[in-house]
This record gives structure tokens, sequence and C-alpha cells, in this order.
């Protein structure tokens, strides 16, 4: 049997080397399409402009109705949100030793606490539509992760689109006892709110949705394949949705493991927003004041 530390270096490294290729893939392909929807606008503001249309005007309008939808968000947070100084209340951070005392419990059923957490951002400083973040160093048991992104301009071509990705990620260590399949069912816990706006009009092309994901992998000796569970998905052009998002998920998951060999239960959520067109807006957040938060507790195996 492999040395658990090594184990757990090697495993964390794949998943941060992965995790670092996707931020990178997810920029890249962003950089790509606002640079295309902004060459198609500019081309169709001069069509436009040359036929004599006061654009000037039109985007004084809109920048009214952004600003107006700006104050109507301040209202909106300060309902689902304590106060941004308020301590959030969390247990202790459940250490390695914990997790794999766990894993090494005589029989086969077990419910562990996790022994690994992270999360991951597509931060783009030159981004002035989109944001999040989430908790630097994460206590095992709680972490703090919010995306917002807004929309500007028409929207034409995908133009003025603002989209933001956090992944959060969290791990367990379980010593097989037999070779057979096992069923393996992390707890995943969501506490937190979720707000959607877009008013398409007539010569708009507006749009906001969020989307929540729940994924989950297995490793031993190799990587079992991957299953997804899509909680949350909210999204129009027409849309005033605000709303919270306090609900438990455990999603069922099978994997073929031998006896003595260590196995490694891979679960993250994946929380995407996107806006397009200003006044468009879209946030997830589990993290401002004590009661929002993500978490994944424990998994059980048996």
């Amino acid at each position: 049997m492999k040395d658990i530390n090594e184990l757990h270096k090697q495993i964390v490294g794949e998943i941060t080397e992965e995790r670092n290729k996707g931020v990178a893939a997810f920029l890249t392909a962003k950089r790509e399409a606002n640079t295309a929807a902004h060459n198609k606008h500019a081309q169709a503001m001069e069509h436009f402009r040359a036929m004599g249309v006061n654009l000037s005007k039109y985007e004084a309008f809109h920048n009214a109705l952004a600003a107006d939808n700006a104050n109507q968000l301040k209202g909106i947070k300060d309902k689902y949100a304590a106060e941004p100084s308020a301590l959030k209340i969390i247990d202790p951070e459940l250490s390695m030793e914990r997790a794999l005392n766990a894993a090494i419990t005589p029989g086969a059923d077990r419910i562990l606490p996790p022994a690994y957490a992270a999360i991951f951002s597509t931060k783009d400083p030159a981004d002035k539509l989109s944001g999040g973040t989430g908790t630097d160093v994460p206590n095992y048991s709680f972490i703090d992760a919010w995306d917002w992104a807004s929309g500007a301009g028409n929207g034409w071509f995908g133009s003025g689109a603002g989209s933001y990705q956090v992944w959060i990620e969290f791990g367990f260590w379980y010593l097989p006892p037999e070779y057979r399949n096992y069923s393996i069912i992390p707890h995943n816990l969501f506490r937190g709110f979720y707000i959607v706006r877009s008013d398409d009009g007539f010569w708009t092309s507006k749009y906001a949705r969020v989307i929540v994901d729940i994924w989950t992998n297995v490793w031993q000796y190799n990587w079992k394949g991957w299953t997804q569970n899509r909680v949350l998905d909210v999204g129009s052009d027409n849309i005033d949705v605000n709303n919270r998002f306090d609900t438990e998920r455990h999603t069922y998951n099978s994997a073929l493991l031998g006896s003595g060999d260590w196995a490694y239960v891979r679960n993250y959520v994946s929380i995407y927003v996107y806006a397009r067109g200003d006044g468009s807006y879209a946030e997830l957040n589990f993290a401002v004041g004590n009661a929002n938060y993500l978490s994944c507790p424990h998994a059980h195996i048996y």
C-alpha cells in the first residue's frame, strides 16, 4: 500500500494542474468570444450611425436604465445577506488525522469527513463586467464562495457579456476492506441566494443565467469516471428572479474498488453566472453573512 501522504500530494497536484488548465481555457474562450462580439457590434454601430441614428441618445437611455437597476440590486442583496461584518459560524477545521481515522475504521460502512478542500475561480483583473472569490484558506467543512456578472450595451452579437466560473473542491480518503462495488454518496449542503435579471426589448439582445452543478469522481489506480448532477439552472432574456437557495443533495455514485489500497472520492461544486446587455445581472452568493456558505461535511460509503 502506498504512503497516504505521497498519494495525497499526487492527487492534489493532479487536481490543481487540471483546474488551472480549466481556468486558462475558460478565460481564453471568453476573451476570444468578447473580441469577436465587440468587432461585430462596432460594425453594426457604424452602420446605424451612417443611417442617421442618434447613438448618443440611445446610449444615454440605456445608461439611465442601468443606474436604476443598480439601485434595485442593492435592495435585493440587503434582503438576503447579513451585514458584511457579521461573523460566520463555522465548526473547527477537520484535520487530516480525523479524516484518515474515519477512512480505516473497521467495517465497510463509513461516514467520511473531508480531508481536502480548495477553491478556484476565473479571475481576470481586466474584466469589469464580472467577478467572484472564495475562502483563501478554506475550512474543510464550510467554504465561502460567490460570483456575479453584469451586462453592458445592447447585447448584440453577444457583446457586453460578463461571465464567471468558480469551482469548490472537496476530497475524501477511503481504505476499502474488500474487493467489490461500493455505493458512494457525498452530502452537499447549499446555503445562499441567487439573483437573475434581464429586461430584453426592442433593439436589444439581453440575457442572464445562473447554473450550479455537483460533480463526483473516484480514484483508485485510475479515475473511474464523472457523475454530474445539475441542482440549479435559472435563466432567460426576460426575467426578474431572486430567491434563497437553501437545499441539500445526496448524489449517488458507485465504483468497483480493490481491498487494502487507498481510494479517493473527489466531489466539487461548480457555480457559473452569465449576463449580457445593460441592466442584466446574475449572482450566486454562498458567502455574505453567517447564514450563507457551501459545505460537503461528509460522504457516505457502504
